[in-house]
């Protein structure tokens, strides 16, 4: 069974300088996650849609007992184009006790813009 629970906050306003994106993903399991995360502005939406990997980092990452994992970026337009995706699949003892879950958000300029949760799979954006 798949639940997701999604809250979009407020949208942060333009800056000319640039804003400073906080991702962060936990886990309640003791899972290594894959994780990627837009670090970079993209001059155009073609040029995200053609190769998003550009303007993107993707890490594993070990998570465990609801400890947070962040990363950083500045973009001119995190509204457009942040965005983070964590998933994995529980190992072997843990695999008996149900899917791996998620939690990740999105701070922008110190503001949580959106926080979701999911199982195997969660992608925060904002909206």
């Amino acid at each position: 069974m798949t639940m997701a629970v999604a809250a979009v906050l407020t949208p942060a306003a333009a800056h000319a300088d640039g804003h400073q994106v906080t991702y962060t993903v936990t886990s309640p399991n003791n899972v290594t996650a894959n994780v990627s995360y837009v670090n970079a502005d993209p001059p155009s939406q073609a040029a995200f849609n053609a190769d998003p990997s550009k303007f993107s980092t993707s890490v594993q990452a070990p998570l465990s007992g609801g400890t947070p994992v962040t990363y950083t970026a500045t973009l001119a337009n995190p509204n457009q184009f942040a965005s983070i995706t964590a998933s994995g699949m529980l190992h072997w003892p843990d695999s008996g006790n149900g899917p791996a879950q998620f939690h990740c958000e999105i701070a922008v300029d110190g503001q949580v813009v959106v926080q979701q949760d999911a199982t195997t799979t969660v992608t925060c954006r904002p909206s």
